[in-house]
């Protein structure tokens, strides 16, 4: 039924509102460009508002330690974007730009003009699992928190501080690891925009 659905009713920019089961995962509506923004805005505001609160809890923290939290919080923000743009544009390649490249090809070496639009470009369902890869793409924070979060852990246990050094790194790894899994969380279901749109 869901497939049936998503075949019969759906285009690229009409996603109903309660999202769409589809055979290559769940879709998600994206939220308005404007509340887009603002969750960006608040994610990327948030980010060192939570490495303060990180900082506050050894409590015996420099001033420079507490600053240097904020380089791995707001790092995974900007790596995470950086990931979830390669990874789109290797789903937008693989479903648009191989295509217009073996007709490209067929039309200049081959001299075989394309039979159809269909042969250039995609079909509505390919569209569709094009959008669903998309959204899952908007999860690429999550590896990218555990792996700032490794090296920021091992960097916090050089710290100066009466807390021991593996609940330093636990302390600040863990907090890059959530970070990244709250970003994640928001890229997938669509809330925060594609940075090529935003």
């Amino acid at each position: 039924m869901a497939n049936d659905r998503a075949k019969d009713g759906f285009t690229p920019t009409n996603v109903p509102a309660e999202g769409l089961e589809t055979p290559y995962g769940y879709l998600y509506r994206p939220l308005p460009a404007a509340w887009q923004i603002v969750v960006t805005f608040a994610a990327f505001a948030g980010g060192p508002a939570f490495a303060w609160v990180i900082g506050q809890v050894p409590g015996d923290l420099s001033q420079t330690a507490r600053a240097a939290l904020f380089v791995p919080i707001v790092a995974i923000f900007f790596l995470g974007y950086g990931l979830w743009i390669a990874r789109l544009n290797a789903i937008a390649f693989h479903g648009i730009g191989w295509r217009l490249l073996k007709s490209l090809f067929n039309l200049i070496v081959l001299r075989r003009k394309p039979e159809s639009l269909a042969d250039v470009m995609p079909s509505r369902e390919q569209l569709l699992e094009m959008m669903v890869r998309a959204q899952k793409a908007g999860a690429s924070f999550a590896p990218v928190g555990w792996l700032v979060g490794i090296f920021a852990g091992l960097a916090a246990t050089l710290f100066d501080s009466a807390l021991q050094p593996t609940n330093l790194f636990l302390l600040v790894a863990g907090s890059c690891v959530i970070w990244g899994y709250l970003l994640a969380w928001l890229g997938r279901r669509n809330w925060l925009p594609f940075m090529e749109n935003a």
